[in-house]
């Protein structure tokens, strides 16, 4: 117990990094515009920089200075006092008189940008993208994305997961801020428990990441940030409705308690009271529930360098599905076949650290994670339970070797996880139990060089000690070389390992009759993949107005994966550890601005992915070989915005009916699938935003995605041929009134 607290204590007394960022706001009589290339400087001193094409700016914070200003041509400079050596500042400049009567100066934000300063392929995506769709939760956020696809699993249990690379989320690196998040239980589906509302920007990267965030990621990472007390309105409200009788709320409030302490609260509430059976299958098309979310967080600055901030995440979810009948007769004497899901998850996060006073880039700081999971599930006659207890801290060095050409990063990192998984029959028969109990103590070196800036180079490596695994070595590179004004080429690749939750991740396989077996023991054990990959991104004029090519390969192969093989034993569900499972992914995108105001994004990409199941290697189950996509938005001005998105996916492999009766039969190949979705926002000065849209303009259904849904008791039973819409058409309404931050 000494040793956990001391462990803990350590975490307050550590920072991120000693550079104030921010974003420049135009005000003019249409509202707020990001500026692009504005000037940010420290009154006073030499140091200066301008805003990129997002309108964002990162400064350091020179000894002395204390007054931040920036400009822009055509509007008034602004002035803000910055005691703290990092946070986020945003400006907003007013029109200055009538200028804009004679010359207008616009300068408009894009809402998802590669960041040109990285060596790995990241993409930044702001709060204005995520508003694009209805954005629930982040499982539903990157419907306007080509480079995430998502899927449902199968047709009971509702569970929504993302794919990267022809690969499944759980091979994604989730973390909130750099705390992980996504991963262990939440794996699958840990997306979802994450409001959109709660979300003022996130980062996406491709391929692997920095070692500093550890060995899991193998296919990408998310870098999710969440409003934060200095950067978000002191109070804000969002509603939402459709026709799906979802309904939820989640609201928001900041507070400047001083000049060296603010807290922030984010509490989210969502329900869906009704099940509606649109297919007449006799099953629920959508699970209904409730769920729960609460963040309040801190944040100090107790001066001389030192800065933290310390919160707490409550999550609390209830999901239902399976036969109508059980949802509203409990009296019809029937036994039908139901999904009843519970989850409790209660976490304790911050970091916290120190920017030396002689030296702007060198920091030391931490970040750390307490957090207990708890998990239930009955399939029919099956139950699932499933504990979780973790606890992380990582601590980073920065510094640099002679000149801001070379830079390092450096730490030591520790993960604990206590995790058990127990599948009984309804009858009490334990089927199987699984439980481990991992530490992993590791440290990490990571080295940039840039000796100019059209070149960087990273390299990093890790060395990493599993109680159950043994020594884990992980090289990571990655190199960007700017060839020209307007060319960026990248490449890079290393390893990830993580380690697979056999029970969790298969849940979608509960959701039918079939038999789950085990080739070998049963056990858990690690997936270790490698990846390489490599992109090109071209900027041009075309008629005047800006545009971007932009092509990225990417290829994955595993020395390990959990495989779960549908074929290899007739009704059965087999898994594995298999070796030699593989994906490449190639995506060729096009963003163009057509006119003021309205942009096009045009996307088509080919994964090949396969898996050695037991009979060979084979195409991967639910992955489509070909995707299209093609988004149009146009803000006219008023406040007005309009985007109509289109995705395309082409016939993806299904597990094998041969050998079933010839009604329960399916083709190995799905149809392709065709969707459009449409939303219009309107909003105001005052703060208040309207939106209105509608997912699957065209009704596109699959009417089967259940076999033998009269019998799920029956050998016949499966719910996991899915491939397209269930529900079918759906329109949604919402709202969210902002109280702007002070200054």
């Amino acid at each position: 117990m000494r040793s956990f607290l001391f462990i803990v204590s350590l975490t307050w007394l550590t920072t991120t990094q000693g550079q104030i960022t921010g974003t420049v706001y135009g005000v003019g009589p249409d509202g707020r515009e990001a500026l692009v290339g504005a000037q940010v400087y420290w009154e006073g001193s030499e140091v200066s920089t301008s805003t990129d094409a997002n309108g964002a700016y990162s400064i350091e914070k020179p000894e002395g200075s204390t007054t931040l200003i920036a400009t822009f041509i055509g509007h008034l400079p602004q002035k803000k006092i910055i005691i703290s050596r990092k946070g986020t500042v945003d400006f907003e400049l007013k029109v200055e008189g009538e200028v804009l009567g004679e010359v207008q100066v616009e300068g408009r934000s894009k809402e998802t940008t590669i960041d040109v300063k990285r060596a790995d392929l990241s993409f930044r995506i702001d709060d204005k993208e995520l508003k694009k769709a209805a954005c629930c939760n982040l499982s539903e956020s990157f419907e306007t994305n080509a480079t995430v696809d998502i899927s449902f699993s199968d047709a009971v249990t509702g569970t929504r997961q993302i794919e990267m690379l022809g690969l499944s989320g759980k091979y994604v690196l989730i973390q909130r801020e750099n705390v992980p998040l996504v991963r262990g239980l939440n794996a699958v589906n840990g997306l979802s428990s994450i409001p959109g509302p709660f979300v003022s920007g996130l980062q996406l990267t491709k391929g692997l990441s920095s070692v500093l965030n550890g060995y899991e990621s193998i296919s990408g990472q998310i870098n999710i940030d969440l409003w934060k007390p200095e950067d978000m309105p002191r109070f804000f409200v969002n509603g939402f409705l459709n026709q799906g009788a979802r309904a939820e709320l989640n609201v928001g409030a900041s507070h400047q308690i001083s000049n060296r302490l603010s807290t922030a609260a984010l509490i989210h509430g969502s329900t869906i009271p009704i099940a509606m059976d649109r297919n007449g299958d006799g099953f629920s098309d959508m699970p209904i529930g409730d769920r729960f979310s609460f963040l309040n967080r801190w944040h100090y600055v107790p001066g001389s360098g030192w800065e933290g901030q310390v919160g707490v995440n409550v999550d609390l979810d209830r999901t239902e599905s399976g036969q109508i009948g059980d949802l509203f007769d409990a009296e019809s004497g029937r036994d039908p076949w139901t999904f009843r899901s519970t989850n409790q998850r209660f976490e304790l996060f911050g970091k916290n650290g120190y920017v030396f006073k002689t030296k702007a880039d060198r920091s030391f700081g931490s970040i750390y994670s307490i957090s207990h999971q708890e998990k239930s599930a009955t399939l029919g006659n099956r139950q699932l339970g499933s504990s979780q207890s973790s606890f992380y801290l990582n601590t980073i060095f920065q510094d640099e070797l002679g000149s801001e050409k070379h830079l390092i990063r450096t730490g030591v990192s520790f993960q604990y996880d206590q995790v058990n998984e127990d599948l009984d029959s309804v009858s009490g028969r334990n089927l199987y139990s699984l439980e481990r109990t991992e530490w992993v103590p590791g440290v990490y070196f990571e080295y940039s060089w840039k000796p100019s800036d059209a070149t960087t180079l990273v390299g990093g490596i890790r060395l990493d000690q599993n109680s159950l695994f043994g020594t884990i070595l992980t090289p990571r590179i990655h190199l960007r070389q700017q060839i020209g004004r307007k060319t960026t080429f990248r490449i890079g690749g290393g390893r990830g390992q993580r380690t697979a939750n056999v029970l969790s991740e298969n849940i979608s396989v509960l959701a039918s009759s079939r038999e789950v077996q085990f080739l070998g023991e049963p056990r858990f054990d690690r997936e270790i993949g490698w990846n390489a990959g490599a992109s090109i991104s071209q900027m041009f004029l075309l008629f005047n107005s800006p545009g971007t090519i932009h092509i990225d390969a990417f290829h994955t192969w595993f020395e390990q994966k959990l495989i779960t093989d549908l074929d290899a034993v007739f009704r059965s569900a087999v898994l594995l550890y298999g070796q030699g499972s593989q994906s490449t992914s190639v995506l060729v995108q096009w963003d163009q601005e057509i006119t003021a105001g309205l942009e096009m994004r045009l996307a088509y990409k080919y994964i090949d992915a396969k898996e050695n199941f037991v009979n060979g290697l084979s195409s991967a189950y639910q992955i489509p070989t070909h995707r299209a996509f093609a988004n149009l938005g146009y803000s006219p001005g008023g406040g007005w915005k309009m985007d109509a998105t289109m995705n395309w996916f082409g016939p993806k492999t299904l597990p094998s009916t041969e050998g079933y009766p010839v009604e329960w039969q399916r083709e190995r190949l799905s149809p392709d699938t065709w969707l459009v979705n449409l939303q219009v926002n309107k909003s105001w000065k005052t703060g208040w935003e309207v939106y209105i849209g509608m997912e699957n303009v065209f009704d596109f259904r699959q009417n089967d995605p259940i076999i033998a849904p009269d019998d799920p008791y029956g050998q016949w039973f499966d719910s996991q041929y899915v491939w397209g819409p269930v529900f079918g058409r759906m329109t949604y309404i919402g709202f969210r009134f902002d109280l702007p931050t002070k200054g």
